[in-house]
């Protein structure tokens, strides 16, 4: 079904509003749309008539918004930026992408997941610069300039857009020499007599669902370290249990390197978010679409 003709008229009004609130005034707004002051001054009437409200106060020589106006122009400026990043991304298309994209992620993490992919977009678009920086700090990206961040977690700061990018299943694992050294546990109670691969630093407890309850679990150890790669080493080594998620032990399972610990018990996957700020640049829009989809194809 063809949107109605008013509804377009709605569109290109909520535009023209737009760029009136950004350029400051009616004048100003109808020299960069190409429009006469009268075209302009029309558009936000016949917005205003179909809202019912005032939009705007105006004077020959300035305008202010009203309260409506001012609440208004957030659904205007979000219309209008998509119209633009609409009209960057086909050109993206029509032109070979370029440009540079800083972004960050996990050791470990990155080093199975997100660099493969990496070089297949590499492959795709090869005139796209990467600065990679693999940390297992949570990096400001922001402050420190990258566009785009791989984090695991819910996210904390509100001013980010997190998109969910993976959500891995997890389970508790340790080596057969550890569990030959410590008998294996047989109750949730028996967890918190076991040593544990502390990750991250600040992990104190794990949590776990037993016969459909929620259980805490305090955990301790004489590891603790703040990198993924180093806790799975340690558990192969057999210096105690940890939570890890599938893409590190399916294949160790399956070849006897780990043994499961309690899999009668679920533990809370691992969601995996891409992040980054609400306004990025045409290329790191490209990259971003291109990790979720090969995240969403299952292309890891």
């Amino acid at each position: 079904m063809e949107p109605s003709t008013p509804i377009l008229d709605e569109l290109r009004g909520m535009a023209i509003f737009a760029t009136v609130v950004r350029t400051g005034s009616f004048a100003a707004a109808a020299r960069a749309l190409g429009l006469t002051r009268a075209v302009v001054s029309h558009h936000i009437r016949a917005l205003e008539t179909r809202l019912g409200l005032p939009l705007a106060q105006r004077s020959t020589r300035s305008f202010s918004l009203t309260p409506a106006g001012q609440a208004f122009r957030v659904h205007c400026e979000r219309l209008l930026d998509e119209a633009v990043d609409g009209i960057r991304s086909m050109e993206l298309l029509r032109a070979e992408p370029r440009g540079e994209v800083r972004l960050t992620c996990s050791h470990h993490f990155g080093t199975k997941r997100i660099l493969p992919a990496l070089v297949a977009f590499r492959r795709r678009y090869p005139a796209v610069r990467l600065h990679v920086a693999m940390s297992d700090s949570n990096l400001d990206i922001v402050q420190q300039g990258f566009e785009l961040a791989v984090r695991a977690g819910p996210l904390e700061d509100s001013s980010l857009v997190a998109r969910p990018l993976l959500r891995e299943a997890t389970m508790l694992c340790a080596s057969p020499a550890y569990l030959r050294r410590h008998a294996a546990p047989a109750s949730v109670a028996d967890l918190e007599q076991h040593r544990w691969v502390v990750y991250p630093p600040s992990q104190r407890v794990t949590r776990v669902r037993a016969d459909g309850k929620e259980v805490e679990i305090k955990v301790q150890g004489d590891v603790v370290t703040d990198s993924a790669a180093s806790r799975l080493a340690f558990v192969l080594a057999g210096d105690g249990i940890a939570r890890l998620p599938a893409y590190d032990a399916a294949a160790l399972l399956a070849s006897g390197d780990l043994v499961q610990v309690l899999p009668e018990l679920s533990t809370a996957p691992l969601e995996i978010f891409l992040v980054h700020s609400k306004r990025i640049g045409p290329s790191a829009k490209l990259l971003r679409d291109f990790l979720l989809e090969t995240a969403r194809e299952d292309k890891w």
